[in-house]
């Protein structure tokens, strides 16, 4: 599949496709991870959150591949994977073959951003299913009540919008209780 084909699939909302395609690069990432001390874990992590960045730089207006598709997202799997290693204090010692040297900036990678992503992954996994699916079709998926409505078999709208309420009241209390965890272990 082509790069111009795997962003339009992207920018026309079938992520999976382009995603299952964007895949088969994982072994090259895990291949370098691994070569620089860390684990399969590791890899898996660092190729997804790499996935996330670069779907999210792909849906931006403005945004324009001046390289391979590839070589941009090793690029920041190489940045993530780097980056990582200096939070654990090691040293990376090599550089990937074919990753292009990458800044923060040219990513947008922020990371108090990718630690806030963490946390709101740590919350969608802490609410129920049906909590989760809510909040994935209304505000990932940007999906209408009624088709939400529809899809879980509410049996009315208000009902659904109820549901929803509840589970971001949930989420949002769940966050907080995160943030002062993490704020009393940092003390």
């Amino acid at each position: 599949m082509t790069d111009k084909k795997i962003i339009s699939l992207i920018r026309n909302g079938n992520r999976n496709r382009a995603i299952k395609e964007l895949y088969g690069l994982y072994p090259k990432v895990k291949k370098g991870v691994l070569s620089n001390g860390g684990t399969e874990d590791d890899a898996r992590e660092v190729f997804h959150d790499s996935l996330v960045l670069l779907i999210e730089k792909i849906e931006k207006p403005d945004f324009e591949l001046t390289s391979k598709l590839s070589t941009f997202l090793y690029g920041i799997n190489h940045f993530k994977w780097m980056n990582e290693m200096r939070k654990q204090q090691k040293s990376p010692e090599t550089r990937w073959n074919d990753a292009i040297q990458v800044k923060a900036e040219e990513v947008d990678y922020d990371e108090e951003r990718d630690e806030l992503l963490k946390s709101l992954a740590k919350v969608l996994n802490t609410v129920s299913d049906k909590c989760k699916k809510i909040i994935t079709l209304f505000y990932y998926q940007k999906k209408k009540m009624t088709e939400i409505a529809v899809e879980l078999e509410f049996s009315s709208v208000n009902s659904a919008k109820t549901q929803k309420y509840k589970c971001m009241e949930r989420a949002i209390k769940l966050g907080r209780e995160l943030v002062k965890d993490k704020s009393e272990v940092s003390l």
